[in-house]
């Protein structure tokens, strides 16, 4: 009887966890999450084309061109109505080394603390992750600062999100959720900085769940007019010197950010604040259209225009990290079919002063390398601690440009509804200045134009048979951060 009711019980809990994973893996997502904004027509001197670049020059001095947030900065400066800020990392945690380039939460803390001070008429809502609390388990000096002046902190909840980490997620969902956190009685270091105190295990144990609210996107207003920022840098002082990419848009753009921001504050349990539409957004139109594309419908988009594309198109792509299955298999069918494909890849050495150790880029690249006979062309950012954060896609067809940029990578717990992200996508004449400004960063990068920036494919060639069915094995059950 004993061994009976052992193996029933033991049977039960496996089916239990069979269909938690099930559900939790397939779950219908909110209303304006994997989301396809309205198109809008933009004219052309309403878009920018930012960027951060870290690079050396042929003397071995670092160079540092920072675009995005002195941008995002002087925007805040100007508001007077409103601002909705979404940001992943958000915290001066620095991992094994906390100095920095620019302590960039700080700064944003303290210039929204300042514009809430001088016009508390102002509504700022300012949404963010979790990991800047540790999962519940550290007091966030900025979160704590920001609501004690009266402003609209939403840390994301996201326990609604399906689960990228299945085989342990189930399990954390059915035996561990239910102890909740708490910022007191800690023993464990702290996960992402050697100068913070200790924190739970059950910071620990949520940490493992591998899921986040990864955008990066600003909404100001600017006078009678409304200006939204898309990109992929994060107001991190551990980030600050990484490279990264983003587009400002004036108009009527804004709408689309602020209706999918609304489903991330109903889902963790809040609201936005309420902003009047500017009569001013009401009667653009212009020759550039652009939306706002989140979660998986960014990988649809994506495979749309690479399967698209033709012997006389090019496509290249600049990428933190690049590991979908999906995606890796369209670029090799289009560079089979004529498509001039480049790709621009961080070399995964550098993580906040610990070394990497290439997993997935190289096992990616040196796949996507030889499955196409040498015909997708790889180049590696030229690193030296920090990253190339970059995520921007360009297809060249036609006389037109096809753009996208945000914060996705392109790997399954990005593109295929686990994470919250959001990128935005441009279509536009090829011979523009928007479009200029985009080949001329890259061609830069990759022709190393006054500076090393990128080194050739034999720098990081990694044929590792162990490390392939690793990267495989973590994409595929999504047992890591990538």
């Amino acid at each position: 009887m004993k061994r009976k009711l052992a193996a029933l019980t033991i049977l039960f809990l496996t089916v239990w966890l069979v269909a938690v994973g099930y559900h939790q893996t397939h779950k219908a997502l909110p209303q304006y999450l994997d989301y396809r904004g309205e198109v809008f027509k933009i004219p052309e001197g309403d878009i920018e084309f930012l960027y951060d670049l870290t690079w050396i020059d042929e003397q071995g001095e670092k160079h540092y061109e920072q675009q995005i947030f002195k941008t995002i900065f002087e925007l805040i400066e100007k508001a007077e109505r409103y601002i909705l800020v979404d940001m992943f990392l958000f915290n001066s945690y620095g991992g094994k080394d906390d100095t920095f380039h620019r302590d960039l939460s700080s700064q944003l803390t303290e210039l929204l603390v300042d514009k809430k001070n001088s016009e508390p008429e102002i509504h700022i809502d300012l949404i963010t992750d979790p990991i800047n609390t540790v999962y519940g388990g550290s007091v966030s000096p900025e979160i704590e600062r920001l609501r004690g002046a009266g402003i609209n902190v939403i840390v994301t909840e996201l326990d609604g999100l399906r689960d990228s980490n299945f085989l342990y997620s189930s399990f954390w969902r059915t035996f561990l959720q239910w102890f909740g956190n708490c910022t007191r009685n800690g023993w464990l270091p702290h996960p992402f900085s050697t100068e913070r105190g200790k924190v739970t295990l059950r910071s620990y144990l949520r940490l493992l769940n591998f899921k986040a609210n990864h955008r990066k996107v600003v909404v100001v207003d600017s006078g009678e007019d409304m200006v939204t920022v898309v990109g992929s840098a994060n107001p991190h002082g551990g980030s600050s010197a990484h490279s990264n990419v983003a587009l400002l848009v004036r108009g009527p753009l804004w709408r689309s950010v602020y209706q999918t921001e609304t489903a991330v504050a109903a889902i963790s349990g809040d609201s936005l604040q309420q902003v009047e539409e500017p009569e001013s957004n009401k009667e653009i139109s212009g020759e550039i259209s652009v939306r706002i594309l989140t979660e998986q419908q960014i990988k649809k988009a994506l495979l749309e225009q690479i399967n698209r594309s033709e012997s006389t198109d090019s496509i290249k792509i600049a990428q933190f990290y690049l590991a979908d299955r999906e995606l890796i298999d369209a670029l090799a069918d289009a560079a089979e079919r004529g498509t001039l494909v480049r790709v621009i890849l961080d070399p995964n050495k550098d993580a906040f002063g610990y070394e990497k150790n290439g997993i997935p880029n190289r096992q990616a690249g040196y796949e996507m390398t030889r499955r196409s006979a040498q015909k997708i062309q790889l180049r590696w950012y030229d690193t030296h601690g920090e990253q190339f954060h970059t995520k921007l896609f360009i297809l060249e067809s036609g006389g037109q440009m096809v753009v996208l940029l945000g914060s996705a990578n392109l790997t399954r717990r990005n593109l295929d509804n686990y994470n919250l992200e959001l990128d935005v996508m441009l279509v536009l004449d090829e011979h523009s200045a928007t479009a200029l400004s985009i080949k001329d960063y890259y061609n830069r990068i990759w022709n190393n134009e006054s500076g090393i920036y990128t080194v050739g494919i034999e720098a990081y060639d990694d044929g590792s048979l162990l490390k392939k069915m690793l990267y495989r094995a973590q994409e595929a059950y999504g047992l890591s951060t990538f």
